[in-house]
């Protein structure tokens, strides 16, 4: 990692990113970075779980991801506006503790010990499994409702988004996808070479690998990689993308980022359940769920790049 590149990024977040970021976010749905029905509660102690891992699943159904940061890190609300204030830009600046850079890939660790103000324009729109309103994030109720009783289970800037919208959202993102069954066929589709890991923890087998699609048919730049497993509270998914600016992404999260290497490569760690890196051309996104650090580093080391 390039130290003095980093430390310039941790402490010189641009106004005019904090801007982007805004615009970026206030269209975003987080329908596959974050477990729905635990988004708005887990803004300030994310599971990402996933989330790093589910947020990253989350990972916006685009083909460009600019500007990613986890829902635990900011109330969309806050940044959903067409502008941001300097003093948020300071404070921002502030929150930084840590900070990865990797070829294409950024990561940012943040303080996420500072409480975040409930938005207004969600007060009177929120309620819990009693009818009674909530008003603000400590605590936030496991479910929550709209006024015609509706489950709310997403959100995109200031709009919530009940579940039977997130249903028809995942409808039509999964239009905008084409699906691979056999592992050897991927190469078919992909601009680079495929590669999956050689260990998988007992139980796992390669499920199906998903493209996305563009005016031109299904673009390989991208391609996500499924895992199945009997235990349903262990997962494994990976994403595996074109290295080039438009595949460029950077995260920030409140969960623990440390720099470790991989086969000599550098990778940055997330919560000890998710590892990213860029070798040979190709950005490498590993997610689990219900793994150890050691395995998921074990599956890492496997995958031949």
């Amino acid at each position: 990692m390039n130290n003095k590149k980093s430390a310039a990024q941790a402490e010189g977040f641009e106004l005019q990113e904090l801007h982007e970021l805004g615009e970026y976010l206030a269209k975003q749905d987080f329908s596959r970075e974050s477990d729905p029905a635990a988004v708005l509660r887990q803004v300030r102690s994310r599971s990402i779980q996933k989330q790093q891992e589910d947020d990253r699943m989350k990972n916006k159904q685009r083909i460009r991801r600019p500007v990613m940061i986890a829902a635990s890190l900011l109330v969309a609300a806050v940044v959903s506006v067409s502008f941001v204030r300097p003093s948020f830009a300071q404070e921002m600046l502030e929150r930084v503790l840590n900070s990865v850079h990797l070829g294409h890939i950024e990561v940012a660790q943040m303080d996420g010990s500072h409480p975040k103000e409930f938005p207004d324009a969600w007060k009177g729109k929120i309620f819990d499994q009693e009818g009674n309103p909530v008003t603000s994030f400590n605590p936030m109720p496991e479910a929550i409702f709209n006024a015609a009783g509706e489950a709310i289970v997403n959100f995109d800037g200031d709009k919530l988004i009940t579940l039977s919208e997130q249903e028809q959202l995942d409808k039509e993102a999964s239009e905008q996808k084409f699906t691979v069954k056999e592992a050897v066929k991927l190469d078919q589709y992909a601009l680079f070479k495929v590669k999956l890991p050689e260990y998988l923890p007992e139980g796992f087998a390669f499920d199906h690998g998903e493209f996305y699609k563009d005016e031109a048919g299904v673009s390989g730049q991208i391609v996500e990689l499924f895992f199945a497993s009997k235990d349903k509270d262990k997962r494994i998914w990976m994403q595996l993308r074109l290295a080039n600016e438009e595949n460029a992404f950077s995260m920030a999260t409140d969960d623990k980022v440390e720099q470790v290497k991989i086969k000599g490569t550098d990778a940055v760690l997330v919560s000890d359940r998710s590892l990213d890196w860029e070798a040979n051309g190709v950005m490498y996104g590993l997610s689990t769920r219900g793994l150890d650090r050691a395995e998921v580093l074990k599956i890492a080391e496997s995958i031949n790049w």
